[in-house]
């Protein structure tokens, strides 16, 4: 498909703004996509979403959180009897991810064409999971 140079010039002037890098800006962050993950799988605690990531510190964590609020793709929620006690939840912008992370999903595992990291067996199981975890 050829496009019109003039008519992508128009569409660029038109939209300046790039709703793809708009999008980037929201994952761009090192571990957004795992505490996406964590998310999706039912892990709300602070604590869980360092589990298994040694490179993680607190600060980044924190850091990363607070992103992810502001942006507008989780929530915080305190305890009112323990505000120690604080769990994350995704929003619904958070849930709409469900697809794109489902995509990225498809795009590891149909890219492992040699099998280097999952045999069949494990791609189908992990896409079927996944569609439930993610309900697709």
């Amino acid at each position: 498909m050829n496009l019109d140079p003039e008519k992508l010039e128009f569409y660029e002037k038109k939209y300046e703004r790039n709703p793809v890098e708009d999008a980037s800006k929201l994952l761009s962050n090192k571990w957004t996509l795992h505490i996406l993950r964590d998310l999706f799988l039912g892990k709300s605690h602070f604590n869980e979403f360092k589990k298994n990531r040694k490179t993680i510190d607190n600060k980044s964590l924190a850091r990363c959180l607070k992103t992810m609020e502001n942006n507008g793709l989780i929530r915080k929620e305190n305890d009112v009897n323990d505000p120690k006690k604080t769990e994350y939840f995704l929003t619904n912008k958070g849930k709409s991810l469900n697809k794109v992370f489902y995509e990225l999903l498809l795009f590891a595992i149909d890219n492992d064409t040699e099998n280097q990291y999952y045999t069949e067996n494990n791609k189908k199981e992990l896409k079927e999971i996944y569609r439930e975890i993610l309900k697709i």
